[in-house]
């Protein structure tokens, strides 16, 4: 209930209030959200996504916490949408964003991508801190040796190779080859 709240109240808010500061509605609906996302954070915990940001962080500490997650994010919550391990969520978080036809987990990317691209952070690329390719590994090994904890959160267990893995899908492509 929690969560829904959160992603309805800032999904469907955050580009808004971005545009225009003072849009005290979409403000609101934003502080709402994040009062919300705090309980959640209180009773619960973060899911690994956070520590893999926070690896990266560890060795590149001008990295904002925010970039960090959203460069992740695509590659991340694909992850679990192709392991299949809570599919009605993903349709639900989507539609809570605003895509009431939501039909198919993969809305939810298709959810977050445009919440990104509406609020100009959708190119946000881990090159542009310095992270590289060559240190991937060494980062999931990180996060895996030091913050395993965090993980016990997510719906599947990720080994250090789907980290890796998650950490290359978030690198840009061109970059890649």
């Amino acid at each position: 209930m929690h969560v829904i709240a959160a992603l309805e109240n800032v999904g469907r808010n955050l580009a808004r209030a971005g545009q225009d500061g003072n849009d005290i509605d979409a403000r609101e609906k934003i502080a709402f959200g994040n009062t919300f996302s705090g309980v959640v954070l209180y009773i619960n915990s973060t899911t690994s996504e956070h520590s893999l940001k926070y690896a990266m962080s560890a060795f590149h500490r001008d990295l904002p916490h925010g970039a960090g997650l959203i460069m992740i994010s695509k590659a991340y919550f694909t992850h679990f949408i192709n392991k299949h391990v809570c599919d009605e969520r993903f349709i639900r978080m989507a539609q809570a964003m605003g895509m009431k036809n939501a039909a198919v987990p993969m809305d939810f990317i298709t959810a977050l991508v445009k919440l990104q691209e509406d609020c100009d952070v959708a190119d946000l690329k881990m090159s542009d801190y310095g992270i590289t390719l060559d240190e991937l590994e060494t980062l999931a090994k990180n996060v895996k040796e030091t913050m395993d904890r965090s993980f016990l959160a997510d719906r599947c267990e990720l080994s250090i190779e789907d980290c890796v893995a998650i950490y290359k899908a978030s690198y840009p492509q061109k970059l890649c080859q």
